[in-house]
Order: C-alpha cells, then sequence, then structure tokens
C-alpha cells in the first residue's frame, strides 16, 4: 500500500496536532483551563506520573491544549516533538540547562537577539555554564570548539540585522565534532526556513513572534530534530543518562526520538516550572493557521519598504538582506527562497534623525515586539540591546541613529508613506 504524502505546510498549519475534540465534536481545540486530571485508579496515576503511559496529570507538565501546540510545531518543523515553555527566554534555558552542566561549554554566535546575549552571559556567571562566542560562519564556529564544547547555539536569521547563517556549512561542523545543532527559527518561522532539513537538532522558537502573530501572547517552543545519537553519550546526563526519580529511565533508551524534548520537559517543566498556560497555547495553536498567509504578506511588505528606504537621502544604510547589494543576499535567498522575513535596521544619518523618526511615525507603533500583523518601530541601543557594551553593539551594526523595522502586513504604500513624512 502506498504511504500517502506529507499534507503541504499550509495544510498542516491549520490541521497539524489538532483533531476534533472526541467528547464534545468540538471542531476548534477547546481550552483546557485546569489544573489536575482525574485518574481512572491509583494504578492509572502511577503509570503517568512513572511514565509508563501517556496521558495527562498536572498542568504544569502538559496540557491537552497546550500538548495540541506541540503537535502542530514539530509537524511544520519536520520534528518527532517538542515542549511548550512559558517564553522564548524559558525555551533558550531549559535547551542549554538540558545540554549544559556546571563547567560545560558550548559555542554560541555573538550574534543573537539581545536578550538571549544577556542569558548567555548570565548562566556563566552564576552557573559556570560557559559560552564561546564566534561569528555564526562555519570556520569561525569551528575555531572555537573545545573538549568541553556541548552544542552548537545559533539564529537562523539574525535579530536585528535580518542576516540569514550558512546553516548547511555550520551543520556539517556540528555532525563532525558530534555536537548537536541548537537552531533559533524564531525570525523565519516555519513558513520560510525549517533548520532541521538543514541538518539542525534542536529548534527554538519565541512563539510570541510570528506564530502568535498578533501580540497577544508570550510563549516559546523546543523541537527535537529526533536526530542525534543520544544514547550512550556521558556528555549529556540529562538525556543519556538515568532519572532516578522517574524509575531510573534513560530518555535515550526509552525515548529514541524524542529523548531530548523528554529530557527538557522533565528538567524544564517538572523541576524548573515554566510551562505554557492553556490559553496562550490556544491563542498561538489560532495564530499559526494564517502564518503561511502572513508570511509571504510580511516580506512583501518588507522588499517594498526596505527597497524605498534603500534610496532615501536620510538613510545611511538598510539592512535587510533582500535589497540585492545587501553582501547576506546569495546566502539568504539560498536558504529562503519563498522571503526574507521582515525584521531589518535601518541607519540613519545622525542619532536626531532616528529620535524624530520614532516621534513621527503614526502607523509604526514603538514597542519592542516583533512579528505582529501591525508594524513596529524600536531603537535597539536603549532597549533590546542597551545591556550590551558599545563595541558589542557595533559588531551588530547598531548605532545612536539606528532603528528596528518589524514590517507588518498593512497595506505597503501605506507604510511607506508613514515614513517617508517622518523622514522630512
Amino acid at each position: 500500500m502506498t504511504q500517502p504524502s506529507l499534507p503541504a505546510l499550509a495544510t498542516r498549519a491549520v490541521h497539524g496536532g489538532a483533531e476534533p475534540d472526541r467528547p464534545t465534536g468540538a471542531r476548534v481545540t477547546p481550552i483546557f483551563q485546569t489544573n489536575g486530571f482525574v485518574f481512572e485508579d491509583q494504578e492509572h496515576g502511577a503509570d503517568i506520573f512513572a511514565m509508563r503511559r501517556q496521558g495527562f496529570s498536572y498542568s504544569r507538565g502538559s496540557n491537552p491544549t497546550v500538548a495540541a501546540l506541540e503537535r502542530r510545531i514539530a509537524s511544520l518543523e519536520g520534528g518527532t516533538a517538542a515542549v511548550a515553555l512559558a517564553s522564548g527566554q524559558s525555551a533558550w534555558l531549559v535547551a542549554l540547562l538540558t545540554l549544559c552542566a556546571t563547567g560545560d561549554e558550548y559555542v554560541g554566535s555573538s550574534q543573537v537577539f539581545g536578550g538571549s546575549l544577556g542569558l548567555m552571559k548570565r548562566l556563566d556567571k552564576r552557573l559556570n555554564v560557559k559560552c564561546a562566542f564566534a561569528e555564526p560562519t562555519p570556520d569561525r564556529i569551528e575555531a572555537a570548539i573545545t573538549p568541553r564544547t556541548r552544542a552548537i547555539v545559533i539564529e537562523a536569521i539574525v535579530n536585528p540585522t535580518g542576516e540569514v547563517v550558512d546553516l548547511d556549512g555550520i551543520a556539517e561542523v556540528a555532525k563532525a565534532h558530534k555536537l548537536p545543532l541548537v537552531v533559533d527559527s524564531t525570525l523565519a518561522s516555519p513558513a520560510l526556513l525549517r533548520p532541521i532539513e538543514h541538518g539542525a537538532d534542536v529548534v527554538i522558537h519565541s512563539a510570541s513572534k510570528f506564530l502568535v502573530g498578533n501580540g497577544t501572547s508570550i510563549g516559546g517552543l523546543i523541537v527535537d530534530a529526533g536526530t542525534f545519537p543520544w544514547q550512550n553519550d556521558e556528555r549529556f546526563p540529562l538525556v543519556a543518562g538515568p532519572w532516578e526519580d522517574y524509575e531510573n529511565i534513560v530518555p535515550a533508551d526509552r525515548f529514541p526520538k524524542n529523548a531530548f524534548a523528554t529530557a527538557s520537559r522533565l528538567l524544564g517543566l517538572r523541576e524548573l516550572g515554566p510551562g505554557m498556560q492553556a490559553t496562550t497555547a490556544f491563542f498561538i495553536l489560532t495564530g499559526i493557521e494564517t502564518l503561511p498567509l502572513r508570511m509571504r504578506r510580511h516580506c512583501e511588505n518588507a522588499e517594498a519598504v526596505a527597497s524605498f528606504l534603500s534610496t532615501h537621502a536620510a538613510v545611511a544604510s538598510v539592512s535587510y538582506p533582500g535589497v540585492p547589494s545587501h553582501p547576506n543576499h546569495n546566502l539568504a535567498r539560498r536558504y529562503c527562497p519563498d522571503g526574507l522575513g521582515s525584521i531589518f535596521m535601518i541607519t540613519l544619518k545622525s542619532a536626531e534623525k532616528a529620535k524624530q523618526v520614532l516621534a513621527r511615525v503614526n502607523l509604526f507603533s514603538h514597542l519592542v515586539n516583533l512579528g505582529e500583523t501591525r508594524s513596529l518601530i524600536a531603537h535597539p541601543a536603549s532597549t533590546t540591546h542597551r545591556s550590551l557594551s558599545p563595541s558589542e553593539r557595533a559588531s551588530f551594526g547598531i548605532t545612536d541613529a539606528t532603528l528596528r523595522l518589524s514590517i507588518g502586513i498593512e497595506d505597503a504604500p501605506d507604510l511607506i508613506a508613514d515614513l517617508a513624512q517622518a523622514l522630512d
């Protein structure tokens, strides 16, 4: 019998992970707003807690609404399982702590979101989990690897520059050194780029951005590719070693296709506790249904706005790789043929001009979220990247005259007109 082909991404965005609710017939995934779940008997409860059978016990660890979201994002990314958390920062924290213990190291891209950079530095100072920062190129990443390295951690599309990294090249380095590759794909979303197809072992999302799409919810996601050979690897005791308080189960042995997701759930949700609320999962599930349509519009608008800004007399530079003259253009097009996202920076010819634009825009909202249906604008040097040193900000191309844009799905001519009057 011929195996049915996997439905297209737009179809999975609507149907993935969520079937009609059997008891009620509800077609939309219900919000299971409950802390606990009733067991059939003592044995049923014991089996769930010992992970001998699937089921729900307490919503901090799992919840039917949240589980539907986890199945959907795993389907879209081509993974085997996912874990939903309270925020993108929580996803980063849990992923890193699942991989690294005190004294361990990992190679991290020096070109990531400012909040992620802050977390990486804090883990070094507080827990002695050290990050060897490197530019996100295969040769620089490889040069930073040491015998204590436990993972490589990068962003697929860099926040806030919008540049796309060479995933295939970095994945080759990771495989050569037998290291898991962790990729934050927040700014791409699975509509534009699926890192697992390029060798990633773990994918992270801040679901607060393009996935929910409307600025209503904070959430994070970890997706397990199910590809890394964790078994018997003593470098990763939480994945390949026994959990004494769970009858000595070894995630890599009991759940070989989703070992990392299992270990992340045990550490992150059952022990640390930053679980996602059911209502949040419902909003994100609903948002994902229109993700492919929205991303197409986001990208079209971003290209139009970036093209306008690249020729404006008040603009010194535009970081959008969709501009043909951008040095990252060819690499970005190779990885993201359907669009390059809608997040990029512009640097004006003076800090005063940047301040003027922030004060004068009408359609653009001055706030620090990304990936909303509405267009957003922010000043990275004084907000998202203010904790970085001047030299670190300079490595991103951030100055006091730099603005970060998140282009929404409004009509592009209206957005261009708003920026034009703000720049004049």
